[in-house]
């Protein structure tokens, strides 16, 4: 069941607004990522950043201590490490609350320096910080769902371990990744609405896509229905 919760925020709707109605309440929909006017419906804001708590139990919900401990941003293939690095924090104050000393707040700037190159250590983990960081960047000019990109980032892990990516762009073969993705979970994206987002040439574009399919052996599904394109076409 998706949570919604009421907001009482700066953020009002415009319909509601000139029509004079003061009672509309401005809500927030946590799952769907949207601010929405309860009383017209209309979005008002969408993809708003998810602040709640993520919770992890060591012990039955019933059970007498019953304690919930913070565990982070769950692990996601679309990103380089997973969501499963350390990351060391800039603060100069220890967990009681005293002021770190000068020497050790020396050695705790060089780990963090180690820390930091050891995340890059080698050309794999490179290529997927550039690869992801452009697939970032491709989400949002396509605006794609998260579950579209969860599965481009599998295909692009796939054919970096074939090393298909030697020789050829890593934008090339995102783009070509992405749109087997949208294929496969009948998003209405076009190869040339991808090659544009891309900034390729279909040529390339069509060329990298077909050598995934073929070396992966992905059976892609039937071009995506035109009637599902309606909307997109109505905008």
């Amino acid at each position: 069941m998706e949570e919604v919760s009421a907001v009482s925020s700066s953020l009002k709707c415009s319909i509601c607004s000139n029509k004079g109605v003061k009672s509309a309440i401005v809500i927030t929909d946590a799952e769907s990522g949207e601010i929405i006017c309860s009383n017209c419906g209309i979005v008002i804001s969408q993809n708003i950043e998810d602040t709640r708590p993520e919770w992890r139990s060591f012990g039955s919900e019933g059970a007498e201590g019953y304690d919930r401990s913070r565990t982070g941003m769950p692990t996601s293939l679309a990103r380089h490490d997973m969501g499963l690095a350390t990351i060391i924090g800039r603060t100069d104050i220890d967990a009681s609350g005293n002021k770190i000393d000068a020497s050790i707040r020396s050695k705790m700037e060089r780990l963090k320096t180690w820390d930091f190159r050891s995340q890059a250590y080698d050309s794999t983990n490179r290529n997927l910080i550039q690869a992801f960081n452009e697939l970032d960047k491709l989400k949002y000019k396509l605006g794609l769902p998260d579950a579209v990109i969860e599965r481009t980032a599998y295909v692009y892990r796939k054919a970096q371990q074939r090393r298909l990516v030697r020789g050829r762009t890593i934008n090339a073969i995102l783009a070509a990744a992405s749109y087997i993705a949208c294929r496969d979970l009948n998003v209405p994206k076009t190869l040339k609405e991808v090659a544009a987002a891309s900034s390729l040439k279909l040529k390339t574009l069509s060329k990298s896509y077909r050598v995934l399919v073929f070396k992966l052996h992905i059976s892609t599904p039937p071009v995506i229905d035109p009637m599902k394109c309606i909307v997109k076409v109505c905008k």
